[in-house]
């Protein structure tokens, strides 16, 4: 894996990304749905290995804070040129919604995965069960946040709910990627806004 790991940073730096001609103005925090190294994988063969969309930072469950892709330049990530070209994008290792395996009447991922880990109960949009993101994440994503926030003078706001807002394109400071549509489910109900709102 750790070979794994140097050949897709040697594909990052190979792609061609731009410089934004747009002041960077949102950070948007999702999470991976898949645990760490399956995920770094996915993105490594995905398209032949010319997928684009890169979130810019990806923090796993240990703490671990991986740059994918340089803040300064525009990634694909949201799939909207709009949006991309004023947003730094930053994902953490999580397996979202959960569900039954009816087989063995454990919970598993959505790609069938027993989950082994701590469980958040909430119902929301159309789910029950979520996994639960950890303390040394949240604590490291606040202090890649607060370098952000020095390095691209980002405003210190958050919308910090997971709820879709209408106009959230145009809000300056953090978003979750649920809020910009219900088909998005990350941030879950497990992840715990008023730590972040501690920096703010």
């Amino acid at each position: 894996m750790k070979r794994e790991l140097l050949d897709i940073e040697k594909e990052n730096k190979n792609k061609i990304y731009k410089v934004s001609n747009l002041a960077k103005t949102q950070i948007m925090i999702g999470h991976t749905s898949r645990n760490f190294n399956d995920y770094l994988k996915s993105i490594e063969i995905r398209n032949n290995g010319k997928y684009k969309r890169i979130p810019h930072y990806i923090i796993s469950e240990l703490g671990e804070v991986k740059e994918l892709v340089n803040p300064k330049y525009t990634s694909e990530f949201f799939g909207d040129k709009s949006i991309d070209g004023k947003l730094i994008s930053v994902l953490l290792e999580n397996n979202g919604w959960l569900t039954h395996k009816k087989q063995t009447n454990r919970l598993c991922d959505w790609l069938g995965n027993i989950y082994k880990g701590e469980v958040f109960e909430k119902k929301w949009r159309n789910k029950f069960f979520w996994s639960t993101y950890s303390d040394k994440q949240l604590n490291n994503l606040n202090s890649l946040l607060e370098n952000l926030f020095n390095d691209f003078k980002i405003e210190r706001k958050m919308v910090g709910h997971n709820v879709r807002v209408k106009g959230v394109e145009n809000f300056k400071g953090i978003v979750s990627r649920s809020n910009y549509s219900e088909f998005f489910t990350d941030l879950s109900p497990a992840f715990n806004f008023d730590k972040i709102k501690e920096i703010i």
